[in-house]
């Protein structure tokens, strides 16, 4: 019997490192469906762009699982769990029995329905692998067309556009990133990639991918008739949870389906935890569970899962939702609520988007919910922490000055600070 994770990426990962920190003696499995030890896959944009090598993107040493006594098992697609026997169940015919089991298996692309989406050449953009074969086929004044307007689609495109590739991102909506940015955010990023060369097409809907004799992808068919020209196509159309192989357990009613999990990360069944994209988290920003498929969630759900499985008591805190790219000299990062609906949130603006800056803060009642950072992102820590500590704050108008009078008072602007946690958030996050 052994602790067995299902998925090696962040949430795998650092449960593995929190398990051994109060286990070293019972036998640890990681199983992972790819070939390759633990890497970022927020790098993946990066290694298309020729910014980072497949060797920088490893997260740890190749002796790693060795000196931690991890037995990880690479190529190994999971099919099925047996509650009753406590078995994980691949397709190569494996059995790998467990006391304690982590579902830590990720997410994958959401592809659309439409002719033409298993042409060669078309590409969602999750692993290593989906990167490599981008990289292999993006050579110079090559046309790629980028369908969605999300983070993903948009550092998909600007690392196409550094390989010199001539790049069309087609949107649904009016504008880029509209889960998350505003329209004078959302009309800075798109100006920046624009003066990079990438072309925007926007509120416009794909009705097929064109492909040649030899199922190569040959163009982009749009509902209104035009076509484009393309050799490749990258799909960003959002993400949905590995889950499909835990139907038949009843974890989940359907594939695709979220684990709903407690603060220490178990399910409703015993013996079993999820984290990571998978699971459900607690928003402390809309006060509510939803999907936060991030990284720096994933990771800390992670730790929060190893250490119960091992024997600890540990809950997660909450998460918030966050998006954050560098695009040439500009940054954008976006976190809580910054699209509010209702009428119960006050809105904050600062700044002047033609000289390259702007910010926005959404707040409920005495709190900060959240904040859109463009230009200037020095303040996102201060920000971030302001959100998950859920403090009151006495004056709001100090938030948006350019040079606060004191770190004390920038402090003071909490009301219910009674230790000295938040001052350090402040002065790691304004970048001082």
């Amino acid at each position: 019997m052994a602790y067995v994770i299902i998925g090696n990426s962040a949430a795998g990962l650092f449960a593995a490192e929190a398990i051994r920190q109060h286990d070293r003696e019972q036998p640890l499995i990681i199983i992972s469906d790819e070939p390759y030890p633990a890497y970022s896959r927020c790098l993946t944009s990066y290694y298309i762009g020729g910014q980072v090598t497949e060797q920088q993107m490893y997260l740890r040493p190749h002796d790693f699982y060795q000196r931690l006594g991890i037995d990880l098992q690479l190529n190994q697609k999971v099919i099925g769990v047996d509650l009753d026997k406590k078995q994980v169940v691949t397709q190569k015919g494996d059995a790998f029995s467990y006391t304690k089991l982590l579902v830590a298996s990720g997410a994958s692309p959401q592809m659309p329905n439409i002719p033409g989406i298993d042409s060669r050449g078309v590409f969602g953009l999750r692993t290593l692998d989906d990167a490599k074969a981008i990289a292999a086929r993006a050579t110079k004044g090559k046309q790629a067309v980028v369908l969605g307007g999300g983070l993903v689609s948009l550092k998909a495109a600007y690392a196409l556009c550094r390989r010199g590739v001539d790049v069309t991102v087609v949107v649904t909506s009016n504008q880029v990133m509209s889960q998350v940015l505003d329209a004078t955010a959302a009309a800075m990023v798109e100006q920046k990639l624009t003066e990079l060369g990438i072309k925007f097409l926007k509120g416009m809907a794909v009705s097929a991918i064109e492909a040649d004799g030899s199922n190569q992808v040959s163009g982009v068919q749009l509902a209104c008739g035009d076509k484009l020209p393309a050799r490749l196509v990258l799909v960003g159309k959002g993400v949905r949870p590995n889950t499909g192989f835990l139907t038949e357990s009843g974890l989940v009613k359907h594939a695709g389906d979220p684990l709903q999990v407690n603060r220490q990360q178990a399910t409703s069944v015993s013996d079993v935890y999820a984290a990571g994209d998978v699971a459900l988290s607690y928003d402390l920003a809309r006060e509510e569970y939803r999907l936060n498929a991030i990284w720096p969630n994933a990771t800390e759900q992670g730790m929060v899962a190893g250490a119960n499985m091992a024997g600890a008591t540990k809950e997660y805190p909450g998460s918030i939702s966050m998006n954050s790219a560098v695009f040439a000299d500009l940054s954008v990062i976006a976190a809580g609520i910054t699209r509010p609906q209702e009428n119960d949130y006050r809105v904050l603006t600062d700044g002047n988007p033609q000289k390259g800056y702007y910010r926005k803060l959404v707040l409920a009642d005495d709190r900060l919910v959240g904040y859109i950072l463009a230009g200037d992102t020095s303040r996102a820590g201060l920000y971030t922490g302001l959100i998950k500590k859920r403090h009151s704050i006495k004056n709001l108008s100090e938030l948006l000055q350019e040079k606060p009078r004191s770190w004390i008072s920038l402090a003071g602007l909490v009301g219910t600070n009674r230790d000295n946690s938040l001052l350090h958030l402040i002065k790691f996050g304004d970048g001082t």
